[in-house]
């Protein structure tokens, strides 16, 4: 009977963990440094109680050491087998699957206007805004109508007050309008919604160096406050960091106009990422949106994170989530390096008015926070908190980036491979009409030398052998 229950665990362990082994091995998350030592720890401990449990002479200690040793490995095998399951299926599910987004499209008018829905026939004349996401989707959605587009919504709005016009718009550029204080939201109403999900194969390609654009929305997920370009070697381990002024005034790839990368958002991250794409002569076929209402939550669920400035200021918002109010209780930043929660990271990197070099600083600063992120995530992932770490960004990014290309990014960062540069855009402060075409507002006119050579240096790093 006892030999029967040595056989029994022995094989129970040793099953349970060779099926972990395989498992770690090929979900490929961990840098060998981390791997071998591992497997080389768990093959010895595995060796080490099965010789002990079936040692020739009875011997009670080294028995009951050899049932602890094993029933440990049985723990670690079944518990590993478990996480790895459930970290494959994260990975899945953020990295294979196809993308599959939505857009909300509100038909507004007058509070006035007694006008609904189910009262409008093919003869209702409704305006559109040309330049929504979607917008043509959302017209059959919505059904047949006499359909007029505008490009100017901001003016349209302001006509339905007078003329209770009807006008479909989706939800991000209604927000924006909304902020406008020529508005008041009081005297409009929404009498239908529409909800159009498109679905995108997401790029499979493994490229050995690529491009990254990475978009920052703000919390109303419709401007884009935060761009980035980074440019990814693998083979000679580089990492160039090319920052984009939010100002920057740049030909709109698709719509015959220029305007900022801020309200360039608005059309989407695909018309962002073929614009900077154009303007600096460089593939782009990866992109990762950050919202900034799921940054809050991620650096708290890290424990913070250490930002470091050379200025003493006080934030011009309020540590106030989800708003542009600022009236409030202030963030005061010190010189030096301090420790950041969540909402006081976010209250930093949405600074741009209080400190020296304005919007110029303020993306540096973006760019400290996101490599501080990557850092403390990179010192607190270990194989027994992968699942939950990774789980912490739920919420902050959406991303077409395929499985294998992102875990080689981040074993690579995790054995420290990687030499990281930055470099950022120049240009000259003007004002021109931006919101395409709507608004006359400030711009960055980009620099031609500054273009030029970042061009250079993108080109560089991406075709080094």
């Amino acid at each position: 009977m006892k030999d029967k229950i040595k056989n029994i665990i022995s094989i129970i362990s040793f099953i349970l963990l060779t099926v972990f082994i395989i498992l770690l091995i090929n979900i490929n998350i961990l840098p060998i440094k981390y791997l071998i030592p591992i497997i080389i720890f768990l093959l010895i401990l595995e060796v080490l109680g099965i010789y002990l449990i079936n040692y020739k002479k009875e011997n009670k200690v080294l028995y009951i050491i050899s049932i602890i040793i094993l029933s440990l490995n049985i723990l670690i095998g079944l518990t590993g087998t478990i996480s790895i399951i459930n970290i494959d299926n994260i990975l899945n599910s953020t990295f294979n699957k196809d993308i599959v987004s939505s857009t909300e499209f509100y038909l507004v008018t007058s509070k006035e206007n007694n006008v609904t829905y189910n009262k409008l026939t093919k003869s209702t004349n409704i305006n559109y805004y040309k330049y929504s996401k979607n917008i043509d989707l959302a017209k059959t959605k919505l059904g047949s109508f006499n359909y007029i587009e505008t490009t100017n919504a901001l003016l349209e709005v302001l006509a339905i007050k007078q003329n209770n016009k009807l006008l479909l718009i989706d939800k991000n550029n209604y927000l924006v309008l909304f902020n406008d204080t020529s508005l008041n939201k009081k005297d409009y109403k929404i009498i239908q919604k529409i909800r159009i999900v498109t679905k995108e194969k997401r790029n499979s390609k493994v490229e050995g160096s690529y491009n990254i654009y990475i978009g920052g929305r703000d919390f109303t997920r419709s401007l884009m406050d935060f761009n980035m370009l980074i440019t990814v070697n693998n083979k000679t381990h580089k990492i160039l960091l090319t920052s984009i002024p939010r100002d920057y005034y740049v030909d709109v790839v698709g719509y015959n106009t220029k305007d900022s990368f801020e309200f360039m958002g608005l059309l989407g991250d695909e018309v962002s990422m073929k614009s900077l794409a154009n303007l600096l002569d460089t593939p782009i076929n990866n992109k990762v949106t950050l919202y900034t209402d799921g940054l809050v939550e991620t650096v708290d669920k890290i424990g913070g994170i250490e930002f470091c400035s050379n200025e003493a200021f006080y934030t011009t918002h309020s540590l106030v989530q989800g708003t542009y109010v600022d009236n409030g209780n202030k963030l005061y930043v010190r010189k030096g390096c301090q420790e950041l929660n969540g909402i006081e990271t976010l209250t930093v990197s949405r600074e741009r008015k209080n400190i020296t070099g304005g919007d110029s600083a303020r993306q540096r600063n973006c760019r400290q926070i996101a490599m501080k992120i990557i850092e403390k995530v990179l010192k607190t992932i270990n194989p027994t908190n992968y699942n939950e770490v990774i789980g912490s960004f739920d919420g902050l990014y959406e991303t077409n980036i395929n499985k294998e290309t992102m875990t080689n990014l981040v074993k690579g960062l995790m054995e420290g491979k990687y030499n990281v540069e930055e470099q950022e855009l120049a240009g000259t402060g003007s004002r021109a009409k931006i919101r395409l075409n709507t608004v006359e507002d400030f711009v960055m006119i980009p620099n031609t030398d500054s273009v030029n050579e970042i061009k250079e240096r993108i080109k560089s790093v991406l075709n080094e052998k």
